[in-house]
């Protein structure tokens, strides 16, 4: 329940999605990843931390899901662009990312998800059987 409140928190602060908009049970979790990603040579993520008194602890990604229409109100301070987009409209923008096309630019994080996970989840969602990739014992490591 935790992470599914700091999902609705997250959502809002960043995309302005109430929290009506966002009820709790309807998120589905699907997976936990770990991992690091290279972005531009300035920056890029890498998800762990030192804690000082366990030497080093681990910090997980949770995977969620939700299928709904919301109204955003996008945080210019955190999104640069937010549009809906099919299937074939997010690979055409991958690949316009890969080429350096047009100043696309995705997120390390986001791109992890496109690559590993969400084009099956895609499938899933348009026959109905998300819950059917849920995997919450395995913490996928990228």
């Amino acid at each position: 329940m935790g992470v599914r409140n700091a999902a609705q928190r997250k959502l809002f602060d960043e995309l302005g999605i109430t929290a009506e908009d966002l009820p709790i049970d309807q998120f589905i979790p699907l997976g936990r990843l770990l991992y690091k990603a290279p972005s531009d040579g300035k920056w890029g993520e890498h998800e762990f931390f030192k804690d000082l008194s366990f030497c080093l602890a681990i910090s997980v990604d949770y995977l969620l899901f939700m299928v709904r229409d919301v109204k955003m109100d996008p945080n210019s301070e955190e999104v640069a662009d937010v549009k809906y987009m099919n299937r074939d409209q997010l690979k055409a923008l991958v690949r316009k990312a890969d080429a350096g096309e047009d100043g696309v630019k995705l997120s390390p994080w986001f791109r992890l998800v496109v690559d590993n996970f969400l084009m099956s989840w895609w499938d899933h969602v348009e026959q109905g059987t998300l819950q059917e990739v849920a995997d919450m014992k395995t913490i996928h490591k990228l």
